[in-house]
C-alpha cells in the first residue's frame, strides 16, 4: 500500500485545523502521513492548538510564504508516493482517499483524482462546479486543489507557483500537470466539503475583476506552449463562451426593459441600462 502524504498549510486557522485532521486521520486508507505547516500563525489559540497536536501530525514552520510556498515547503518534505493538499479549514469524506488512490492506480495516464464537493459554514449546499473536461480547463479552473496527485509530477513541474500573489495558484500548477500528458479524473461523488467563511481570499479575488484579469493573463504567458499546443479548441471554448455571455445579456436586457415598463420609470431604466451596458 503507498504511502499518501497529506500536506495542510495553516495560518490562524486554529478554530478549524483539529475538524480538518480528524476527517484525515478517520481515512479508511491506512497509509497516510499529515504534515501540518504552520506559515507563521500569530494568533495564541491557533499557536497552543498546533503545539497540542504532539505525534498526529508533522509539524514544519514557515515564516508567511502563503499558501503556495508552505504546500511546496511540506510537500518537498514528503514521504508518500502521493499528494493530497487539505486545507486547514475544510473536511474530507473517510473514504477519498482511498478511492482517489484506486483510480489513480487503475490507468497510468491519470494524473491527478479528485472528486465532486459540497459547502459548509456561511453556505450550504452542493458546490456547483461544473463536471470535469479538457475544454473547460482550457477556459477557466474546475479542479479544486484538495485532489491526489504524483510527488514526482510535482517535482517535474517546479510545484506549485508562488508568484500568483492573487491566488489560482492550482489552476496554474494543473495547466502544469496536463502539459506532462497526464489526464485528470473526477470521481462523480461528494467527497470533499469546503469551508465558506465571510471573507477569504477567494472572495476578495472574485471581487476584483481587473485583478481576476491580471491572474488568468499571467497563467495564460506561464504556459503559452500548453495553448498553443491545444489553439483550436482553445478557441473553439473561447468562442462558445462570447456566445454564452452574449445570450446571458441579452437575456438580462430585456428583462430590464420589461421591468421599466412595468415600473414605468423610463429614466432610472436608462440609467440602469446604461450601468449594464458600461
Amino acid at each position: 500500500m503507498e504511502k499518501v502524504s497529506v500536506i495542510m498549510p495553516c495560518y490562524n486557522d486554529g478554530k478549524y485545523i483539529r475538524e480538518s485532521i480528524d476527517s484525515v486521520k478517520r481515512q479508511s486508507y491506512n497509509n497516510i502521513e499529515i504534515i501540518v505547516v504552520d506559515d507563521g500563525s500569530d494568533d495564541e489559540e491557533t499557536l497552543k492548538i498546533l503545539q497540542s497536536l504532539g505525534n498526529e501530525v508533522i509539524l514544519l514552520h514557515t515564516d508567511h510564504l502563503r499558501p503556495a510556498g508552505a504546500r511546496n515547503y511540506g510537500i518537498s518534505k514528503a514521504t508518500g508516493k502521493y499528494i493530497m493538499p487539505v486545507d486547514s479549514d475544510d473536511t474530507i469524506d473517510m473514504y477519498y482517499i482511498e478511492k482517489a488512490v484506486k483510480m489513480i492506480q487503475k490507468d497510468d495516464e491519470i494524473g491527478v483524482v479528485y472528486c465532486k464537493a459540497d459547502l459548509f459554514g456561511e453556505k450550504s449546499g452542493i458546490w456547483d462546479l461544473p463536471d470535469y473536461s479538457f475544454e473547460k480547463m482550457l477556459l477557466d479552473n474546475v479542479v479544486f486543489v484538495t485532489a491526489l496527485f504524483y510527488k514526482q509530477d510535482w517535482e517535474k513541474v517546479g510545484g506549485f507557483n508562488t508568484h500568483m500573489l492573487a491566488g489560482m495558484e492550482d489552476y496554474d500548477f494543473w495547466i502544469s500537470i496536463l502539459a506532462l500528458g497526464r489526464k485528470i479524473y473526477q470521481i462523480p461523488e461528494i467527497l470533499f466539503h469546503y469551508r465558506i467563511k465571510p471573507v477569504s481570499r477567494t472572495t476578495g479575488f472574485q471581487s476584483d475583476y481587473i485583478q481576476m484579469q491580471k491572474t488568468y493573463r499571467q497563467i495564460y504567458d506561464n504556459h503559452k506552449n500548453f495553448y498553443k499546443d491545444n489553439c483550436e479548441e482553445y478557441a473553439k471554448v473561447l468562442r462558445d463562451a462570447l456566445v454564452e455571455q452574449v445570450a446571458i445579456r441579452m437575456k438580462y436586457e430585456k428583462a430590464l426593459e420589461k421591468m421599466v415598463r412595468f415600473y414605468k420609470i423610463p429614466v432610472v431604466g436608462k440609467i440602469i441600462k446604461r450601468f449594464i451596458v458600461e
